[in-house]
């Protein structure tokens, strides 16, 4: 990979619909330490799934935004809420 290059995680969803998320935004959205257990305890058995550069799949979470989960970044940083 060149130098300058930038890394980003893609996916895709039910109606392949592409969503481009740069390493910078995934990294903001890093779980605190002190979350891991609470977010394990909301993911439904699973077995991780290999993408790409050290990154798993490991489920999805379904949260109310008033969870205490919704803010688990030191900077809420997701969701992201809207005022306009």
């Amino acid at each position: 990979m060149p130098q300058n290059a930038r890394q980003a995680l893609v996916i895709v969803d039910a109606e392949e619909n592409y969503y481009v998320l740069p390493r910078e935004a995934v990294e903001t959205a890093k779980a605190a330490p002190e979350a891991k257990a609470a977010i394990e305890a909301h993911l439904r058995p699973y077995a991780k799934i290999p993408l790409a550069d050290g990154y798993c799949f490991a489920g999805m979470l379904h949260l109310a935004a008033e969870d205490e989960l919704a803010h688990y970044t030191p900077e809420a940083s997701w969701p992201v809420a809207t005022t306009s």
